[in-house]
């Protein structure tokens, strides 16, 4: 086999009698690094598997991944110190350590690698404690580090010279890219959204905002796409604004082609989220050619530019969202004029990316192992 590699997913995994749950995506580029030639092993604790728990679907047993797993039933302090314990073990038999990040563990077993003078390698998904002091030490110490957007990567640069931006990790490829679609107001107006269902999305928000579209006499339907821990307490929210006929909950879609169909059957997105790195959902959306509503948080604001390729709403704002909604419904050339910049932006910024992110770690990872 060739170099032992060690990833270290920051989001816990989900086990029941079946096998051992991640998401899709991440789960792929485990299996693409060992298609590369990797022995590729996998750390993180994991809890049971629940109906709500349905956006992590890819089964990472049988797939000739090694696995240090730590189960955690009930109490979170035990499975803690055994993790602390396994994770050093593990540290020390592989010769490359990939950490995704932030998170307060990843930054734990950063200082571990540092500790036992193992190179390691740092993925950053999201904004949050990026600016910190030990954040900086930590990713000032990496071989190398790879970021979801740009911004991210030009403010990393600043410490380290070997930051690189991936490819999105999305189910969609160049080819599936909608080059014309007409935007028109029909009848029905069907709003998406696409994402986990947790309150920290603004889809309280969103729900709100439905209701009182309806209650102005727009003959607007909200669907939304994803599974998460808030499931039941929007539910309840739908129920308690009388506007159960106006919203359906679709669950988790994961097949591409099932997804591509659900963009093309709707007129807008919405993403009211309160913090991002970059959400896949937009790239997605724009490769659909969909117009877009959505907050600037995170690094969206690098790509993302309001009146080009979207609408910016304010975070945890109803009327942001209202405003937002009426304003493109009643300027169709506006509505196409966001969908047609989208497109364009998403055909240019995937130009000079054509290497998955396993195929561009792989790639570095030949300058020091």
């Amino acid at each position: 086999m060739g170099r032992k590699l060690l990833l270290i997913n920051n989001t816990i995994f989900y086990e029941d009698e079946h096998g051992l749950y991640l998401n899709k995506e991440t789960g792929n580029f485990f299996v693409r690094l060992k298609e590369c030639g990797n022995d590729v092993s996998t750390f993180q604790i994991s809890q049971p598997k629940t109906e709500k728990d349905n956006f992590a679907n890819f089964n990472i047993r049988g797939r000739g991944i090694n696995v240090y797993e730590v189960k955690r039933r009930k109490g979170r302090f035990l499975p803690f110190v055994k993790a602390f314990f396994k994770i050093q073990y593990a540290i020390r038999r592989h010769d490359f350590v990939y950490i995704f990040y932030p998170g307060p563990i990843c930054q734990v077993i950063a200082f571990l690698c540092l500790l036992y003078n193992k190179p390691y390698g740092i993925y950053v998904r999201g904004e949050e404690g990026l600016t910190s002091g030990i954040s900086r030490v930590l990713l000032k110490k990496a071989k190398v580090v790879l970021t979801i957007s740009p911004d991210f990567t030009n403010k990393i640069s600043l410490v380290n010279s070997n930051s690189f931006t991936i490819r999105p990790m999305i189910g969609f490829v160049e080819q599936d890219i909608i080059m014309d679609r007409a935007i028109t107001i029909k009848s029905q107006i069907n709003l998406l959204y696409v994402g986990r269902l947790v309150l920290d999305k603004g889809l309280l928000e969103l729900l709100d905002a439905t209701a009182i579209l309806i209650r102005r006499g727009y003959p607007v339907y909200l669907n939304l796409v994803g599974s998460g821990k808030d499931y039941m307490k929007l539910q309840e929210h739908v129920e308690r604004n009388l506007i159960e006929d106006h919203v359906r909950f679709h669950g988790m879609i994961s097949d591409s082609d099932q997804l591509k169909e659900v963009y093309l059957d709707n007129d807008l997105l919405i993403l009211p989220s309160y913090h991002e790195g970059f959400p896949r959902v937009l790239y997605e959306a724009m490769m659909m050619h969909l117009p877009i509503i959505t907050t600037f948080v995170g690094s969206v604001e690098f790509l993302m530019k309001d009146g080009l390729n979207c609408s910016e709403i304010k975070p945890r704002d109803v009327n942001s969202i209202i405003e937002k909604v009426e304003l493109l419904l009643n300027n169709p050339t506006l509505l196409q004029a966001i969908a047609d910049g989208g497109t364009k932006t998403i055909i240019n910024y995937l130009n000079d990316k054509k290497r998955d992110h396993a195929t561009q770690l792989n790639d570095l990872l030949m300058n020091f192992i």
